[in-house]
């Protein structure tokens, strides 16, 4: 009995690997068949990111074209606008700007010509002062009585000078009644402005992404990657979009900007 339950349990395991053997044949035909193998699963990968690359190869390069023309557009109104305003600040500069330079010119002459008699004038009243903290009473009588010869003619020069910078500051009163609601036009200008500079860091930022996708998609083109050249132009497309609506939202406040530069020219002072 020993014996013969030695020679069944040799034939026993003889024929375990025969049973596993086949086991592993069959499992093999049916991961094949089911198509489930690492092999079979990197090849559907691949298809499928082809598949993926086709399919969004001309949204792709048509969002491209769109987004540069966009961009151009913007620059051309933008280069227009600052322009515009330029111009517009250069014709309110001009505004009474004859009759600005004279008056400043006659107020600068007139000061210039009584600065040493006003000088001379002050002086001594400093000096009168000075005498009488030092209880120098004949210096300060003498002081003050050069300085009192001096105050009719100190006095008209003054008056004089007055004049001149009263009709100066009346002038740059009134040139800026006349100019203001030119100015106020501009006002949303500035702001708009600001809010276009904020906006452009951000599409500056977004375009350095999209070029490093754009190079890792070129870059796995040339590799034969089709799923790294389709993950690389889905993250450019992406970026693509996120810039095209900030260009948008540019264009329409450059837009505002050409309209308040409207406004502020039908309203320069003929």
């Amino acid at each position: 009995m020993i014996y013969s339950a030695g020679k069944e349990s040799s034939r026993n395991r003889k024929a375990v690997p025969v049973y596993f053997r086949r086991l592993a044949g069959l499992l093999i035909v049916l991961v094949l068949l089911t198509g489930n193998s690492p092999l079979a699963a990197a090849a559907g990968d691949w298809d499928s990111a082809l598949e993926e690359f086709h399919d969004l190869y001309e949204d792709y390069t048509g969002l491209q074209v769109t987004l540069k023309a966009e961009i151009s557009r913007n620059q051309t109104l933008r280069k227009q606008n600052t322009s515009d305003l330029s111009a517009i600040n250069s014709q309110l500069q001009s505004i009474n700007q004859t009759l600005l330079n004279r008056l400043k010119s006659e107020a600068e002459a007139m000061q210039k010509k009584h600065a040493p008699l006003l000088e001379q004038y002050t002086t001594l009243g400093k000096q009168a002062s000075a005498a009488r903290k030092a209880n120098n009473q004949k210096s300060a009588a003498s002081l003050n009585l050069k300085r009192n010869k001096l105050k009719a003619s100190a006095t008209a020069a003054r008056a004089e000078i007055k004049v001149k910078t009263t009709a100066l500051a009346e002038a740059r009163k009134s040139t800026a009644a006349k100019i203001k609601p030119t100015k106020d036009a501009l006002v949303p200008v500035s702001a708009l402005r600001k809010q276009i500079t904020a906006e452009n860091k951000k599409v500056s930022e977004l375009l350095a992404i999209r070029s490093e996708a754009d190079k890792r998609y070129k870059a796995a083109v040339k590799a034969g990657d089709a799923v790294a050249a389709a993950a690389g132009m889905k993250l450019s497309y992406a970026k693509m979009s996120e810039i095209r609506v900030m260009v948008q939202q540019m264009y329409s406040w450059e837009q505002k900007i050409s309209a308040a530069l409207r406004t502020a020219e039908s309203k320069i002072p003929k």
